[in-house]
């Protein structure tokens, strides 16, 4: 057995990285290392655009979070934190109505790391604020490798205590809440890999999918006393993304596998609203029933888990302009 062992070395980001602007931002923006920021983010992201011009400034990153199709602004810092960025991504988030703003730097500073915190304890829910710190390291001869660590982030742990101690909310919204994180901490015992649920007062929830204008939803119903997990497509190309999805309707139906008496699945499309969606519904289920919650969030993190593995990979290549209509 070898006993030799190689060690860690850090790697100064100028090394690699001389001009923020020039070559940190444009390597940040390709797919896969976009990818690896929103892997420790837990979001999916996908480029809109670099170097945006806010009044006389430029934001640097300009994304949209695939689960919502909100903007995410990314701004960029190859130093140790200062007051000018602190007030420029605020400005640059409020000029580009972002609701998630990543700010990657070489160090936080304690009170901009404490600013951030105060903006997530302070904000409204849908507002997050991440700081983030970017290293450098190599083996040896190896070439650097990049690894980002999450300083500050949304404590949406703290949100739930507060709404679950709030006045303002009904005992039915009270439960809508705890309904969620009970299936959320479902989700993470299973290991399903696909995201976490934002635990809110309402009856459904949604989830990225790897694509923008398409989610994955969750809802409950207690009137209709049913369960749904939804492939959602919500903006100005649901149509077209419907039609080609409905031209592997066979087998798409097939993964699915077969449904059982209280299952139905279901296809739609409502172009007047710039939304489609296909639908598997469990029926005669009341939600409201908690002794019957483990069972619910069994069938409900199951299902998510089998609509991402039919659907993820299907949808990532999905052309709206490849849809002809009838």
């Amino acid at each position: 057995m070898c006993n030799e062992l190689s060690r860690l070395e850090p790697v100064e980001l100028r090394e690699v990285w001389p001009n923020e602007s020039a070559d940190f931002t444009p390597w940040l923006a390709e797919e896969e290392n976009l990818s690896l920021l929103a892997d420790t983010l837990n979001m999916e992201l996908e480029l809109e655009a670099q170097e945006v011009n806010v009044g006389g400034f430029r934001a640097d990153i300009l994304c949209r979070g695939t689960e919502d199709n909100s903007r995410v602004l990314i701004e960029n810092q190859l130093e140790e934190t200062n007051h000018t960025h602190l007030g420029q991504i605020l400005t640059y988030a409020a000029g580009l109505n972002a609701v998630t703003v990543v700010w990657i730097a070489q160090k936080f500073r304690e009170e901009h790391r404490a600013a951030l915190d105060w903006q997530n304890e302070n904000t409204e829910e849908h507002l997050r604020f991440f700081g983030v710190e970017i290293e450098l390291w190599k083996i040896g001869g190896s070439l650097p490798a990049p690894k980002f660590n999450i300083v500050s982030k949304p404590n949406d742990w703290s949100r739930n205590v507060l709404y679950a101690t709030s006045g303002d909310l009904t005992e039915t919204q009270l439960q809508q809440v705890q309904y969620w994180t009970k299936l959320s901490e479902r989700m993470s015992e299973a290991d399903c890999g696909i995201g976490t649920l934002n635990p809110v007062p309402r009856s459904y929830v949604f989830l990225a999918i790897g694509k923008g204008g398409i989610r994955l939803k969750v809802s409950i119903s207690k009137e209709k006393k049913r369960l749904s997990v939804w492939l959602d497509m919500f903006d100005e190309n649901a149509t077209a993304h419907f039609n080609l999805l409905v031209r592997d309707r066979e087998e798409i139906e097939a993964k699915i596998g077969e449904l059982r008496e209280d299952e139905q699945l279901e296809w739609a499309e409502l172009p007047e609203q710039e939304s489609s969606w296909i639908a598997l519904r469990r029926n005669n289920t009341n939600p409201t029933d908690e002794e019957d919650w483990p069972d619910q969030h069994a069938w409900l993190a199951e299902k998510l888990e089998l609509f991402d593995r039919v659907f993820r990979d299907r949808i990532r290549n999905l052309n709206a302009a490849d849809s002809q209509p009838e």
